[in-house]
């Protein structure tokens, strides 16, 4: 077993996306800056529905997973045990988790992190005005 390398996983933040039969991903409403702006007149708080996609390059093995969000003050909003992921050498392992009525009740960097036996694996979402 040996856990992913942080540097050879891709992070990706859409509205949706599903994994079609030949293993392309369709993607709908992809953020490409890592940024989402709300529209000003949006009145804080407010909820939002994302889909994370973390995309495993290296690594291989069974890991049992942890799906977490923190808000900007570091109050963790979600925790969510994942199925166990089955990781194959030599191939790319996406792992899609749509998340529905995420609260925002301020601007900031947000820290969407997924865990893998234990290993951390953090990225920063910031969403604003």
């Amino acid at each position: 077993m040996a856990l992913p390398t942080d540097e050879k996983i891709d992070f990706m933040i859409c509205d949706a996306v599903r994994q079609g039969p030949d293993g392309k991903l369709d993607i709908a409403g992809y953020y490409p800056t890592g940024e989402i702006k709300l529209d000003p007149a949006t009145p804080i708080p407010a909820t939002l529905n994302l889909t994370f996609v973390f995309v495993l390059k290296d690594g291989e093995g069974r890991f049992r997973g942890i799906l977490r969000l923190a808000d900007p003050l570091g109050n963790e909003l979600l925790r969510f045990e994942l199925p166990e992921i089955n990781k194959i050498a030599g191939f790319g392992h996406a792992m899609m988790m749509p998340v529905s009525q995420i609260p925002v009740t301020r601007s900031g960097n947000y820290a969407v992190s997924v865990e893998l036996d234990g290993q951390k694996y953090q990225r920063l979402v910031r969403i604003y005005q």
